[in-house]
């Protein structure tokens, strides 16, 4: 009887797990990199080889695109790799939204050019380009996330042993000085807590603020334009789990 059950619950797991989409399966990955890949330069948590043996697959999925195709050094200055790892994502989403407009204007054009059909156009448009933004964002806030914060993570040499005088420099760029007396740590920090605002503070933020907004819909299940392009946030969760995400 032990083993039936055991069998019965076997393929009732099995049969949940096939009924299952690729959207929250990939998600669920995505979430295990955003704890992983965080861990190190965030926290200072440094795991166990054991552990990071069979977790070192997060790299493929880490979305540095910049960091795959060019050393670092290659890039520029610490700053200008600040500047492109934060900036770079709201140029992918721009580019999408021009290319949404022209797309949009052409089959206007095509038309009967008709009131209606125009604000359809730009409705759809609009729902696009939110649901391209929420996609791009989420995937994108962990490896901005820790661009942003490489310029925060520094290490301490002992440069005399006599003295045991130590000196803390940038991990990403050893020719930078841990130091309120260099300048171009001085001007990393503006940067640090301009982008820090923006992508680990703000994203999450403006993810609450729309779930928030649209919560009345998605309960009721009257699902609207700004619901619809949310859908990623809150399609794979029942009503009382909206905000999970955000969590």
């Amino acid at each position: 009887r032990t083993e039936c059950a055991r069998y019965g619950a076997v393929l009732r797991l099995a049969r949940s797990e096939s009924q299952v989409g690729f959207q929250p399966k990939f998600k669920i990955l995505v979430s295990f990199y955003q704890v992983a890949a965080t861990l190190g330069p965030v926290y200072g948590v440094h795991l166990h080889k054991d552990f990071t043996r069979w977790t070192n697959f997060v790299d493929a999925i880490s979305f540095d695109l910049l960091g795959l195709a060019y050393p670092n050094a290659c890039i520029g200055s610490m700053r200008d790799r600040i500047l492109i790892a934060a900036l770079w994502p709201i140029a992918a989403i721009m580019l999408g939204g021009t290319a949404l407009a022209c797309y949009a204007l052409t089959e206007w054009l095509l038309s009967d050019r008709t009131e209606n059909l125009r604000r359809g156009l730009i409705r759809n448009a609009q729902s696009r380009l939110l649901y391209l933004a929420i996609i791009v964002a989420y995937l994108l806030l962990p490896s901005v996330s820790r661009a942003i914060f490489k310029a925060k993570q520094c290490e301490s040499f002992n440069i005399d042993v006599f003295t045991d005088e130590r000196r803390s420099y940038l991990v990403a760029d050893l020719d930078v000085l841990c130091s309120a007396d260099d300048d171009e740590y001085r001007g990393l920090d503006r940067y640090f807590w301009a982008f820090f605002v923006l992508w680990p503070v703000l994203v999450p933020l403006a993810f609450f603020s729309l779930l928030l907004w649209i919560r009345p819909e998605v309960v009721s299940q009257r699902v609207g334009d700004i619901a619809g392009a949310c859908r990623f946030l809150w399609r794979d969760y029942e009503p009382g789990f909206l905000f999970w995400e955000v969590v």
